[in-house]
């Protein structure tokens, strides 16, 4: 299939529904009340919009489909539109990625996330840096285990909007006692619950993607200085639920509805861009439109011309649009097949409004010459590690998911109709992309350069909250023990492991206890022959309130490499200590067990296998016992 051949054609129904589009973007237009700021700005003003689920062919540009996207055809055709942008492959990550500018594994997004760890400089702290007031709009999905996850913790300034789609329902589930719960449940967008960065939920009477974009220029209309507005629409994400006055232009089935909520959201997008126009700040607002992920394919065609689906790392699952736009400034007029990632939008803005990127960011500006790099995908769970890796030519896609064990595709295969698998006939390929990528994981999940601190006979590892705690998903958490003096042997309820509101590791009666999130693994402790000993201790932690009624979580025992013990529960609720505690962990060899000072605390947000324990992380940590005590 040629890529530059129209995928659908635009039928006499659907220049009808275009016609009513831009008749409401009109008539929406001539409502606002555009306002003319008094202070010229010294830097632009930057809008970035994340579309949810939007795959490559709901942009009716890329392949000329009849999607209705009017607004965005218009954007893309008067700026730089990029026809080779990589999202990753959910909602949480593709936002981690955007305002950290890092893989999301570095940040502990694998895909579920906790929080955004406060030692990492978002998009928002750096434009705060830059003088600009900061609002985010709409969905967060960057973790909510935590009131520290929240959006006001990472560098913005106001927010109007929800943790996540689970919560637009508000308060709805009446206990015993009567009052309100704030529990997760199956998302709506009609009349949402919605809240601020004051703590203020209420329910707003509408529909979601209009009342997004009525704050969005209420902002606009107010703002007097340089502003940076993250708009995070909820649309075309499912459940299909248009207005009204969109469902009647389009049939009444599956690929209708969703035609009529994407015709919504252009709309409200081209309400945006007429008051930008109208009010004059159009020339000094630079425009970034992305979406996080390609679409489900379940009511349209959305990936087309490409294999695959969200959630998957295959060519349609990630490859979403990308649409720039600042007049005079940066090019008009463009098609670019450049390789672009979602983190690279972090440096991109941040160099053209004149500021400095941290440093380390995987993310490259876009406008500075390109360079080949591999570009990688990877999530994990308790079953192990699935990953999608592009050559650094861009030639080659080595994918694990959906049961395939391996799937490797050049990249005219991914227009294929037909999926086709050539890892006989390109071995060597195979072999050095998964090398490649085992390495890659194994460096990229470990939790690194904690601060510590040695007082009292304690070791004090701070920093890296959101993945030093189990908090929530997977950790490995590896220890070493040295035999002490055996002083205080008889004391019940030593303290080994401490962190306040986590995981407490105590011996009491030659009985180890690990107690992580109220659930208690007991072991016996090693015999008084054992001169050391290892401890991994793994956590796989859903919460009861993650709306996945039957999932379950799992503590495992290592003791020498050995399973020793395991938990499986179920999560009331999330703790609400801070996971900023320090995680203790004794030094004082006048217990019966201590750890030896020359010895590390090994943290991964990985759930490894037995084989890695018993063959790297138990020798590894047995390393900093004595020869002595060995």
């Amino acid at each position: 299939m040629n890529m530059t051949t129209p995928i659908l054609s635009i039928t006499a129904r659907g220049f009808a529904a275009l016609a009513f589009i831009m008749t409401l973007i009109t008539l929406h237009g001539c409502n606002e009340k555009p306002t003319q700021t008094d202070r010229p700005h010294t830097k632009p003003n930057v809008l970035l919009v994340v579309l949810d689920d939007f795959g490559y062919n709901d942009l009716a540009v890329n392949n000329g489909s009849d999607s209705p996207t009017p607004t965005l055809d218009k954007i893309a055709q008067s700026g730089i539109r990029y026809t080779r942008h990589y999202a990753e492959s959910s909602c949480t990550a593709s936002r981690v990625a955007l305002l950290t500018g890092l893989y999301p594994s570095k940040v502990g997004a694998q895909p579920v996330l906790a929080g955004i760890d406060h030692e990492f400089e978002t998009l928002a702290d750096v434009m705060s840096g830059q003088g600009y007031t900061n609002y985010m709009i709409g969905k967060w999905h960057a973790g909510d285990a935590h009131p520290e996850a929240r959006p006001e913790y990472q560098g913005f300034d106001h927010w109007f909007g929800f943790m996540n789609q689970l919560y637009l329902k508000g308060p709805h589930d009446i206990n015993a006692q009567g009052s309100d719960r704030y529990t997760r449940a199956r998302p709506r967008y009609r009349n949402p619950w919605l809240e601020n960065e004051l703590g203020e939920l209420r329910q707003f009477k509408g529909h979601l993607t209009d009342l997004l974009t009525d704050h969005a220029i209420e902002v606009m209309k107010t703002q007097q200085d340089e502003w940076f507005i993250y708009l995070s629409y909820y649309a075309p994400h499912t459940p299909i639920q248009p207005s009204k006055q969109y469902s009647d232009h389009y049939s009444q089935d599956d690929a209708g509805r969703y035609q009529a909520l994407k015709a919504q959201l252009d709309t409200n997008l081209g309400r945006i861009y007429s008051f930008l126009e109208e009010s004059g700040q159009l020339a000094n607002t630079m425009i970034v439109i992305v979406s996080d992920n390609g679409g489900t394919a379940k009511s349209w065609p959305s990936n087309l011309p490409f294999q695959g689906k969200k959630a998957t790392y295959t060519e349609g699952g990630v490859r979403t649009p990308l649409i720039l736009s600042w007049a005079d400034h940066w090019p008009d007029l463009q098609v670019r097949d450049q390789r672009a990632m979602i983190f690279d939008l972090y440096p991109t803005i941040v160099n053209a409004i004149g500021g400095s990127s941290p440093k380390n960011l995987d993310g490259v500006d876009l406008f500075a010459a390109p360079a080949d790099r591999a570009l990688r995908w990877y999530s994990h769970d308790r079953w192990g590690d699935k990953y999608g890796m592009l050559s650094p030519d861009g030639r080659w896609r080595l994918n694990t998911w959906e049961s395939v064990t391996e799937l490797l595709q050049n990249e005219l295969d991914t227009v294929s109709e037909e999926q086709s698998n050539r890892l006989e006939e390109q071995p060597e390929i195979a072999s050095q992309m998964r090398r490649s990528m085992r390495e890659w994981i194994r460096n990229t999940t470990q939790v690194e350069n904690l601060d510590r601190s040695d007082k009292d006979g304690w070791r004090s590892y701070t920093g890296y909250g959101f993945r030093r705690t189990p908090i929530v998903d997977t950790q490995t958490m590896g220890l070493v023990f040295q035999r002490g003096s055996q002083s205080r042997a008889a004391q019940t309820n030593l303290s080994l492991v401490n962190q306040q509101g986590y995981i407490d590791i105590s011996e009491s009666q030659n009985t180890l206890n690990i107690k992580i999130d109220g659930s208690v693994v007991s072991i016996p402790a090693p015999d008084a022959k054992q001169q050391c000993f290892s401890l991994v201790v793994q956590s796989a932690l859903v919460k009861k309130d993650m709306v996945f009624d039957k999932a379950t979580s799992l503590i495992r025992v290592y003791l020498n490499g050995e399973l020793a013990g395991e938990s499986s529960f179920r999560n009331i609720t999330f703790s609400k200590a801070s996971p900023n505690n320090p995680l203790k962990v004794t030094l004082d060899s006048s217990n019966r067990w201590f750890m030896p000072p020359s010895a590390e605390v090994y943290i991964s947000s990985r759930f490894l296998s037995v084989d890695e324990i018993q063959t790297s992380t138990d020798p590894l940590l047995k390393s900093a016992c004595t020869a002595k005590s060995l």
